[in-house]
């Protein structure tokens, strides 16, 4: 009986354990992340992944290209919507300085017609001018806005795709580490730590 309950549990046990000895799936870079088999890893479990490729670790490159990346987008995104405040600032300025001439005209006009016809102009002119200079400081701040939302937008892009490029580039490193074929070809048999279709734990490839 003995013998019986013996060989069903090492039978259970190799059952349970043939995941863990299966090929390592291979990774997939999306964004920031890394899915295995369609499942989405957290930060931990990404740079655990990166801590043993063929022997070496990664997870500091991994760790640091993915903060830049974030970065770049970050500049990206913050830097076109401070550039779109920037224009819709510049609008604004250009409404008041046509409304302050138009209004300044008018009103210099009014005044200035009590001293004649040619008194009028003068002052017409001359209140017109002002009301146009009343939204200069607006524009001129709208157009700082928009070139320094412009310029930050800008170089988040290449902070972006370098850094992606880079994450890529550890992840097909990681699969070519754990590629099939290699073990197969070569008839070696490779106990690695990394994740599995099953989890995170150790696998024999043969």
């Amino acid at each position: 009986m003995k013998k019986i309950f013996s060989i069903l549990f090492f039978l259970a046990m190799a059952v349970s354990a043939y995941a863990q000895y299966a090929t390592p799936a291979l990774a997939e870079r999306k964004g920031c992340t890394i899915k295995i088999d369609g499942e989405k890893l957290s930060h931990h479990e990404a740079e655990l992944l990166m801590s043993n490729i063929g022997g070496e670790d990664y997870s500091a490159q991994w760790a640091k290209a993915r903060g830049w990346r974030t970065a770049g987008i970050s500049m990206i995104a913050g830097g076109g919507a401070i550039a779109a405040g920037g224009a819709v600032t510049v609008l604004i300025g250009a409404l008041t300085s046509a409304l302050g001439a138009t209004v300044g005209a008018v009103a210099g006009a009014t005044v200035g017609s009590i001293g004649g016809e040619e008194q009028a102009q003068q002052s017409a002119s001359e209140a017109a001018q002002k009301g146009a200079d009343a939204g200069k400081p607006i524009i001129n701040g709208g157009l700082i806005a928009m070139g320094l939302g412009l310029a930050t937008h800008i170089a988040g892009i290449p902070l972006t795709v370098v850094n992606s490029v880079r994450m890529s580039k550890l992840v097909d490193r990681y699969n070519e580490a754990n590629e099939p074929s290699e073990t197969k070809e070569s008839g070696e048999v490779l106990l690695s730590f990394g994740t599995t279709r099953n989890g995170v734990g150790l696998c024999i490839s043969f």
